[in-house]
């Protein structure tokens, strides 16, 4: 059985949940104080300043005084800057002092009322002293209901609904930098893709060389009219999701940020590819995703900026020609991140595939709890499976715009996609075995992990980001 066909949910729960938990992301009213995760960075009405530290605009008086004593006590004529500031700074009786221009100069140790710093005013030594201030990134958290129901523990866990603080992905911390950009494509080879949800739509590749419905093959790579993929189940150009797994993975990865209701993706600025490789039942073949790959490999030769698949599916044994396939997507610089599995299986021991390919591209992600536990379904591997991400009770998008939550590695593999489009849309030019790397590197180590994967922790999209740089 498929992974995708694991995460499958009675039909009874689907129309129940579903339709409730959509009609509270309707209509749910602001969210009392201190409830689900708070935004990051704030522009805050109060300015806050760093205590202890002032900004001093000095005189040349000064600065011909600190140089004087720092060649005497170095006895050289050229004096670092270094022993140039420590003399400054003791001239205004403080520790630290550190260069800002030419004239200001950050000093630690003291404040704006301070009597030292008063009379190095009136000694001449200072122009004036001033607070150096916090500052912040002008962002509130994303209004998006479930977000803001503290329920999507994977973006931004403070513990507030029973699991650890800071078991996530950091991916509030990580929008500071970027959300992503829209020249970042991540096809998603999966059940297809809700077409018309509301927090999809909008995030849906389109083939800017293909004219719609004009029963042609514009671009000239063997499919017509795809303009959003293609359904290679079907055989046609309408890749949408006939079971749910699909639109359930797209929306972890890019669902829209800050359009008021549902869910919100790690990656909420780039662009998803729908490829349809397994039908109704959550079922397909190699020779489908193959297919899917080697599609992917044309739309990235074609000059389409597409750099991540997800693969949140797996089954069968290894095959050379699928191997092949994965190379070849590694050698068009193609990341592929694949889900571990969900038989509570050594994959060191029995390898899962495509997650045990051994390619430099292949990115192999385990299911860990709220609480930071590898979820009891996940499959490990201290060799062969990479890192671990959020893989249990995850919120995201279901077709006909509706909103539920699953569970597995498949729900996991996303969220390292959506950081991996974040890396790539921070720096285009790496390569994938160097955002395999750097995903690696990255964790927020877990001591509960060790032993069970090759970096023991949960992928961070901010430590990600400053490692990409």
């Amino acid at each position: 059985m498929t992974l995708a066909a694991r995460n499958l949910v009675g039909l009874s729960a689907f129309l129940s949940v579903v339709i409730s938990n959509t009609a509270i992301c309707q209509s749910y009213p602001e969210m009392p104080p201190g409830l689900g995760p708070q935004p990051v960075n704030r522009g805050f009405m109060t300015p806050q300043e760093q205590k202890g530290q002032v900004i001093a605009t000095v005189t040349n008086s000064a600065l011909k005084q600190a140089r004087k004593n720092a060649q005497k006590r170095a006895r050289t004529k050229k004096p670092s800057v270094a022993a140039v500031r420590s003399e400054l700074a003791k001239l205004f009786g403080l520790r630290t002092s550190a260069s800002i221009t030419e004239t200001s100069v950050l000093l630690k140790g003291g404040s704006t009322e301070s009597p030292r710093l008063n009379a190095a005013i009136k000694k001449g030594l200072a122009k004036r002293v001033e607070r150096n201030f916090r500052m912040f990134a002008f962002q509130t958290a994303p209004n998006d209901t479930f977000y803001k129901f503290g329920l999507m523990w994977g973006l931004s866990n403070n513990g507030s609904t029973g699991g650890t603080a800071n078991v996530d992905v950091d991916a509030p911390e990580a929008w500071t930098v970027t959300e992503g950009t829209p020249d970042v494509v991540v096809a998603v080879l999966d059940t297809g893709v809700s077409q018309v949800h509301p927090d999809l739509k909008a995030r849906l590749w389109e083939n800017p060389r293909e004219v719609p419905n004009n029963n042609l093959d514009d671009d000239n790579n063997g499919y017509i009219d795809d303009v959003r993929g293609w359904d290679f189940i079907d055989n046609d150009n309408v890749p949408s999701d006939q079971n749910m797994h699909g639109t359930h993975v797209a929306g972890t990865i890019a669902a829209e940020k800050n359009n008021s209701r549902g869910v919100v993706g790690v990656a909420p600025g780039i662009k998803i590819v729908s490829l349809r490789v397994l039908n109704a039942q959550g079922e397909g073949d190699t020779a489908g995703v193959m297919g899917a790959i080697q599609y992917a490999i044309k739309l990235r030769k074609a000059g389409v900026n597409l750099r991540v698949i997800n693969l949140s599916l797996g089954g069968g044994e290894s095959t050379e020609s699928f191997k092949e396939a994965l190379v070849e997507a590694d050698r068009a610089g193609i990341l592929v991140v694949a889900a571990a599995g969900n038989d509570t299986n050594d994959n060191d021991v029995k390898p899962t595939y495509p997650a045990s390919y051994d390619v430099p591209n292949v990115i192999s992600v385990a299911a860990i709890d709220s609480k930071g536990l590898l979820a009891s379904f996940s499959n490990y591997g201290a060799r062969s499976v990479d890192v671990a991400a959020p893989g249990t009770f995850i919120w995201s998008t279901f077709p006909f715009g509706f909103y539920f939550f699953l569970d597995g590695t498949s729900m996991a593999a996303p969220h390292v996609s959506g950081v991996a489009a974040l890396v790539y849309s921070r720096n285009p030019n790496l390569q994938p075995a160097q955002v395999v790397s750097i995903l690696r590197n990255s964790v927020k180590r877990i001591s509960g992990l060790e032993g069970k994967m090759v970096s023991p922790g949960v992928v961070s999209a901010l430590n990600a980001l400053q490692l990409a740089q």
